[in-house]
């Protein structure tokens, strides 16, 4: 099956996808090379199909077997292919050869979709017979339950929590937190839904219909990682090569945040990155922070947690007590602002 991959409507390259849509068999020619996903490295063909498959739901997603039995699907990527590949994080889509279509008809940022697919994702079951594929929420990656509503007219991501269900807590907690010392991030809320009131963590998309979030997994691929770099040095120097601004200052922010304010366990470099102009394209800057909610012991009994303990981190380093020492400005942060925000959790 021949598809145009498109940002927004600009052509970007011309591949051939397989049946079961699992598989990217063929770059066949390329013609935009600057619209081309971050990242992307030689042989293309190969980094296309891992971008096509990191789009979607991983396998790791609670409840995704029975979710695409529910759907009548037999992998993730069917579920993709159902939507055009769109997302709400940036303006990729992949168009059928010779169709007319255009993004304005099928984006998600302007036009409205079913929540079907994600109310079935969240664990729940069909409302009829008749169930709408056409769904943001077949491109959300991460392994926690999720998907995406609309509120008031915003696209909000609505996500759940593991057997411990502390992360939707965690996520609006180390928002109060940022908030407190003045740090950039995603406002979180939190919300009790389904008929087990589960609790679930809010928050509206970031990004808009001009702008694309790039992953910095995607920006530590644009150079070759030196032998005598380290992980911080060579990202710091991806970041220069493509003129990034003020990004020293964010990871600064990200990781005194990450340090032991919330014992952030899972800052990979899937949940950070940049915010890029679709048009221009030239980078507005670092994302607001999200995605903190495997923090603060998440999956630790409180009698068990040791407050010195030496916490594994991400992305630079294994430990926190390691990554700490990479901040540049530590005078930059009044922590005295944090006085009273227990009490104000509590609440």
């Amino acid at each position: 099956m021949r598809y145009t991959l498109m940002q927004k409507n600009y052509p970007v390259i011309s591949l051939t996808i397989s049946q079961d849509c699992k598989q990217v068999t063929q770059v066949e020619e390329i013609y935009d090379c600057k619209r081309i996903p971050l990242g992307m490295q030689q042989p293309l063909q190969q980094s296309i199909h891992h971008w096509w498959h990191h789009r979607a739901i991983p396998a790791s997603r609670s409840g995704l077997s029975q979710a695409l039995r529910t759907l009548h699907l037999h992998a993730p990527e069917e579920l993709l292919m159902q939507c055009f590949g769109l997302s709400l994080s940036d303006q990729y889509w992949v168009k059928p050869l010779n169709s007319s279509i255009t993004w304005e008809q099928v984006n998600f940022f302007d036009n409205p979709f079913s929540e079907d697919v994600g109310n079935i994702l969240l664990g729940g079951k069909p409302s009829n017979s008749s169930v709408s594929l056409l769904s943001p929420d077949g491109s959300v990656n991460g392994w926690l339950k999720k998907k995406w509503k609309i509120l008031d007219g915003k696209r909000c991501l609505l996500k759940g929590g593991s057997n411990f269900w502390s992360e939707p807590f965690n996520e609006v907690i180390a928002s109060m937190i940022a908030d407190r010392l003045k740090i950039p991030h995603v406002a979180y809320w939190l919300s009790f839904e389904g008929k087990h009131h589960a609790p679930m963590s809010i928050c509206e998309d970031f990004i808009t219909r001009d702008t694309e979030f790039v992953e910095a997994s995607q920006i530590d691929r644009i150079l070759t990682k030196l032998p005598d770099e380290s992980k911080y040095q060579h990202f710091c120097r991806c970041c220069d090569a493509l003129h990034i601004p003020d990004y020293e200052k964010s990871l600064d922010e990200m990781l005194v945040l990450d340090y032991h304010l919330i014992a952030n366990q899972d800052r990979h470099k899937g949940n950070f990155g940049a915010v890029r102009n679709v048009e221009t394209p030239e980078f507005q800057g670092f994302a607001p922070l999200f995605d903190c909610g495997t923090s603060l012991r998440y999956d630790t009994p409180d009698a068990y947690i040791e407050t010195d303990l030496n916490i594994e981190s991400q992305p630079f380093c294994s430990f926190h007590n390691e990554q700490i020492r990479l901040v540049k400005h530590p005078e930059r942060f009044n922590l005295s602002a944090l006085q009273g925000i227990p009490q104000e959790i509590i609440v």
